[in-house]
Order: structure tokens, then sequence, then C-alpha cells
């Protein structure tokens, strides 16, 4: 008799984690329309009365890029011709991962207003900020061009392989960003040492100085995951394949730091309205 009654089985943590995600990962993908939106009226907003708008960005990074260049090419005695490129792609690309990191710090709190009033995916806010900086990361990129041209960089077939570099970059910004945004509404400290530490691995990353210049010792620069993300950008852009290992290392990143922000998110789910 008592084996006939049906039986409630509770939910198990794994299938409840995967009930999350889609309550709020998927949910803000679905809404796609909207943080794009946002996204683009953030940069509308700041160059408001602008001639150019975000291309003032565009033009001191290409100045800096350009005497940075000339400077560093006679430094590590490499000629002109394979740093400018080199360093143009580099630095490009770090702007979007440094500027994703810092601005990610107060997503939730740009958004108070609208979290307070409107039940949305927490993943909208954050994803608003991959956008912009996005968007400014492709009006930056139109440097590359004349230089390209100038030096003779052809990068063929190679050249799509940027296109997946660059959605797995925005893959892993998307969790870095997410985990940053609710670590900072907890903890407002964190942004200070976010910008700090963005300014350090700035230096200890292959940006600036090229891979070759590190000898034997390469391993400084295979332990830090941020230049295998830069390499699979950068070397398909300069006509040449990246490392398999930085591909390996960009996918692994995904699954890891996707999995681990969303865990973090639905810790905080319930508090995070208190903390902004």
């Amino acid at each position: 008799m008592l084996n006939s009654l049906p039986q409630s089985s509770a939910p198990s943590p794994v299938s409840t984690f995967w009930v999350a995600v889609d309550q709020d990962l998927f949910a803000a993908l679905r809404e796609w329309r909207l943080w794009t939106t946002l996204g683009w009226n953030d940069i509308r907003q700041k160059y408001r009365r602008s001639m150019i708008g975000p291309f003032w960005i565009t033009i001191s990074m290409a100045i800096f890029i350009l005497i940075l260049g000339i400077v560093y090419s006679r430094i590590f005695h490499v000629g002109v011709s394979e740093y400018l490129p080199f360093l143009t792609v580099g630095y490009i690309t770090w702007g979007f991962i440094s500027l994703t990191a810092t601005e990610s710090c107060t997503a939730f709190l740009e958004g108070e207003r609208i979290i307070k009033q409107i039940r949305l995916p927490y993943a909208v806010y954050v994803l608003r900020v991959v956008c912009r900086n996005f968007i400014i990361f492709l009006h930056n990129a139109v440097v590359f061009v004349p230089v390209a041209i100038i030096f003779s960089v052809n990068p063929g077939l190679h050249g799509l392989m940027a296109i997946p570099g660059l959605a797995l970059l925005c893959l892993n910004l998307s969790w870095v960003a997410l985990s940053l945004s609710i670590l900072n509404s907890r903890f407002r400290d964190l942004q200070p040492i976010v910008t700090t530490f963005v300014q350090i691995m700035l230096f200890v990353t292959p940006i600036m100085w090229p891979l070759s210049t590190l000898g034997e010792a390469t391993y400084i620069a295979e332990i830090n995951p941020l230049h295998h993300l830069i390499d699979i950008v950068r070397a398909p852009l300069l006509g040449k394949s990246a490392e398999v290992s930085s591909w390996l290392v960009a996918v692994a990143l995904v699954f890891a730091g996707s999995a681990a922000s969303m865990w973090l998110l639905r810790r905080a789910s319930r508090r995070l309205v208190f903390w902004i």
C-alpha cells in the first residue's frame, strides 16, 4: 500500500543550478535588443554634442600607439614594420579587456534605479557593459587598417580565425564582468583593486613587448591567461596561427568561469538588490 503512493523527490543541486542559469543567463540573451540598445545609448549619452564622438578615443589611441611603436621598436631592437602591427592589435584588444573589467565593477550600481523598479535578468546589466565596450573596440580597430596597409600586413585566411577568437574573448569577458559586478556590489573596495591589477597586468602581458624578448623564460607568458586571450585575436589578424594551447585555454576558461560566475549569481541574487 505504501509502495503504491507517489514519492516526491527533491530536485538535485545540479538541476536547480541549471534552472537558475536558464532564468537569468538565457533570459538575458533573449533580451539582446535591450542590452545592445542600452550599451549604444551609453555611448551616445557620453559623447552627446561631440563632433566625432567615440572617435576621440580612437585618435588618442592612434597617437599613443604611433609614439610608443617608434620608441619601443628601438628598445626591443625590432623593426617598426614588424613591431607596430603587433603593438596595434595587442593594445586595442587590451583596451577592450581593461575597460570592460574596470567598468563592470559598477554595472549593477549604474542600473540601480532600473533594478529597484523593474525585474530584469541581472546579466542584462553586465552584457550592457560588454556591448558598449565592444562598440568602442570596433571604433578603435579602425587604427589597424592604415597600419596594415602601410606595412603590408595581409591576414589572408588566417584572419577569419579572429572571429571565433573575438567570440571567445567576449564570452570570457562576460563571466569576468558578471563576477566583478556581483563582488563589487558587496565589497566596494574591489574596484580600486581591479584598477590597480589591470595596470599591473598591462606590463606583465606581452602587449608592448614581443614574446621573443623572454628568451627561454616564455613560461611567464604561458601561465598568463590574458596572453592566450589576446593571442587568439592578434595572431590571426597578423596573418599567423594562434597556438593551440591558447585556444584550449580560452575554451576552458569559458566553461570554468561561466560555471563559477553563475554559481556566484545564484548565491547572491536574492541579496543583490539590498547591496546596491
